[in-house]
C-alpha cells in the first residue's frame, strides 16, 4: 500500500463490517485509493518543473511503499485494533 491509502479488507475488519457492508466498504476504499494514487502521480508531475532531481528523490521517498506498514504498527500499538463499532 502506498502512503495515504487504506487497506480495504483490513479497515472493514477493524470497523466490524461484515457481508454486504464490508463489500460496499471495500468498493469505497478502492475508489479512495485510486484517487490517492492519481493525486500523488499528479503531484510528482507538477513538482518536476519546480524541484531539483535531489528534491524529487526526497519527495518520492516520502511516498515510498512500506511506510503504511510502519505507521499501522504504531497505530496498533496505540490501540487502534481495539476500537469497537
Amino acid at each position: 500500500m502506498k502512503v495515504g491509502q487504506v487497506c480495504s479488507h483490513g479497515t472493514a475488519a477493524i470497523l466490524g463490517l461484515k457481508g454486504p457492508d464490508a463489500e460496499e466498504w471495500t468498493t469505497w476504499a478502492r475508489k479512495y485509493n485510486k484517487a490517492v494514487n492519481e493525486a500523488t502521480e499528479q503531484l510528482f508531475k507538477d513538482a518536476e518543473g519546480k524541484l531539483s532531481p535531489k528534491q524529487m528523490e526526497l519527495l518520492k521517498a516520502w511516498f515510498a511503499v512500506g511506510w503504511n506498514k510502519r505507521i499501522n504498527a504504531l497505530l496498533y500499538g496505540e490501540g487502534l485494533g481495539a476500537l469497537k463499532k
